[in-house]
């Protein structure tokens, strides 16, 4: 199966199981105590913010009357919408001056990815328990620059941090996406699946992004860009 296949199949595969999982629960499940992350820590990551099409701004309108009366819901606010291209430490900084290192970063960042635009089509809804996603379809050229920066970060100082970020999964991640909502309980609301529905089968089309070198906390919030 071709890469694209596999990402493909990969939202398949969750949406439908996550579809299954929302039809058997009752209620929300028990409530998060923690929240997914630190609110104003920073991380080490790469990606952009996108223009918004009508199609997306309608869906993100959607979405906020839909929580605006739940305390559950964390919908990343429109100015934060934002897609990784690397996502490359955990969030463990209070601000940029307190990691000398950055410069090391920024220079395997420039050798990998100096000038890349990452293109992402086919972009669509996928459901996770508690999270709603919006995921498209990478270019070639994106997955190939993607391993590299990967690579070269793994074979430097940085190895632990990235390994860090990514305890059970894939380096570099399968997904291509923007985290829309996430919800602080086992399962989202019976209004939020809902809306789900409503939008499922709907194209957001694509985005064309210069990938850029970030220092952020979880939802863009606040962002200092470093390449």
């Amino acid at each position: 199966m071709l890469p694209f296949e596999n990402i493909h199949q990969a939202y398949e595969n969750v949406t439908k199981k996550t579809l299954t999982l929302w039809e058997a629960s009752a209620g929300c499940g028990h409530v998060r105590n923690e929240p997914f992350y630190h609110p104003t820590k920073l991380a080490f990551s790469s990606g952009n913010r996108p223009a918004l099409s009508r199609d997306l701004l309608s869906l993100l309108c959607a979405l906020q009357e839909v929580t605006k009366d739940d305390p559950l819901a964390d919908l990343n606010p429109v100015d934060g919408v934002h897609f990784s291209f690397f996502p490359i430490s955990n969030a463990l900084y209070d601000n940029v001056e307190q990691v000398p290192e950055r410069d090391e970063v920024r220079d395997i960042f420039t050798r990998c990815c100096a000038g890349h635009v990452m293109h992402i089509s086919q972009l669509r809804l996928v459901a996770l328990p508690n999270q709603i996603l919006l995921a498209g379809i990478p270019d070639a050229r994106s997955l190939e620059v993607r391993q590299r920066l990967a690579d070269a970060l793994l074979a430097s100082p940085w190895q632990d941090k990235v390994r860090a970020r990514y305890p059970s999964g894939d380096i570099p991640q399968l997904f291509w996406h923007s985290t829309l909502l996430r919800y602080s309980a086992d399962v989202v609301s019976p209004a939020l699946h809902a809306l789900f529905l409503r939008f499922q089968n709907h194209n957001f089309g694509e985005v064309s992004l210069p990938v850029r070198l970030v220092m952020c906390n979880y939802n863009w919030q606040q962002v200092a860009f470093l390449a």
